[in-house]
């Protein structure tokens, strides 16, 4: 398992796409997608100082846990919006995380030690 560290910071988001794209040695657009969803939620709502993700790739699947010490707050827990044909009639809002579960193959949160843990498994065989 490898880590990093990074500030609330919207410019720090490159930095970890490119660290996970390193670790799996490729990029995918599904955990690109994922980690974006989830960086620019806890930078926005969560309070926190630091953010911490850790990556792990073994047999063609990715765990990526994001760690901080913001505001507690369980995604798993978020109800998943009405969704409609029409765009039109979409709601603004949620369809980040809806969107985070769908393409998770696996999540889990725990609020321990004052950090929220956010775990996402991936598969990312080709």
């Amino acid at each position: 398992m490898t880590s990093i560290t990074l500030k609330p910071e919207l410019s720090q988001l490159n930095t970890l796409n490119q660290f996970i794209s390193n670790e799996l040695g490729k990029e995918n657009l599904q955990v690109n997608l994922i980690v974006e969803e989830i960086f620019v939620n806890i930078i926005n709502y969560s309070k926190t100082d630091i953010i911490t993700v850790n990556v792990e790739f073994d047999d063609n699947t990715v765990t990526l846990e994001f760690i901080d010490n913001g505001i507690e707050f369980n995604p798993l827990l978020t109800e998943d919006p009405e969704t409609s044909d029409n765009i039109d009639e979409v709601k603004i809002g949620g369809l980040g995380i809806f969107l985070t579960k769908q393409m998770s193959d696996d999540m889990s949160y725990e609020y321990k030690n004052s950090e929220n843990h956010l775990k996402i498994v991936k598969n990312v065989k080709e």
